[in-house]
């Protein structure tokens, strides 16, 4: 939980409990891109570049469970705000609000500009301002759409694998 207050901030102290949840993460998200790393090796490797007759199985289970696929460009960002975690002069943010520009949508929204947010207890790591993503979005208990953690934000340049995959599989 990031705490901002009078132009500073601070961050608060990590306890026990929070050192086998990053592990966690972290363990996700270096398997994950331990397979995108392989599968990308393996396509490029082939006689045959571009010739997927499916979705591998991790994307297709990804794609599956989401409502929003889409390759989009960060236009704006705000921080969203715990209420009860603030006081006078503090503000706890408990994620982020983004606002972006939908480039391509392979599964979900039609509309050009997309919002979703991805909370700090998801993911810790900021989505970066004018950058473009491959996201994978569903809608939250409040109806909004919201990431699930950090692996279902895919740095443009990290996700040309994926991408290509998803190309084939919506043209063919």
């Amino acid at each position: 939980m990031t705490v901002t207050g009078k132009g500073l901030r601070r961050t608060r102290a990590r306890g026990l409990g929070d050192g086998p949840m990053r592990m966690r993460v972290l363990f996700r998200s270096w398997l994950f891109l331990a397979a995108l790393s392989l599968w990308c090796g393996v396509a490029h490797g082939s006689d045959k570049p571009g010739n997927f007759t499916d979705l591998s199985a991790e994307i297709h289970q990804q794609v599956a469970s989401v409502e929003l696929v889409a390759q989009v460009e960060i236009v704006a960002v705000h921080r969203l705000l715990d209420r009860a975690l603030s006081e006078p002069g503090m503000a706890a943010v408990s994620g982020y609000l983004y606002s972006a520009i939908a480039r391509k949508v392979w599964k979900g929204a039609t509309h050009k500009q997309l919002s979703f947010q991805l909370n700090l207890g998801d993911c810790e790591e900021k989505l970066a301002l004018g950058a473009r993503y491959l996201i994978f979005a569903k809608r939250n208990t409040f109806g909004e759409m919201a990431l699930s953690g950090c692996d279902a934000a895919i740095v443009e340049s990290d996700a040309t694998g994926v991408l290509a995959q998803l190309h084939q599989y919506y043209q063919g």
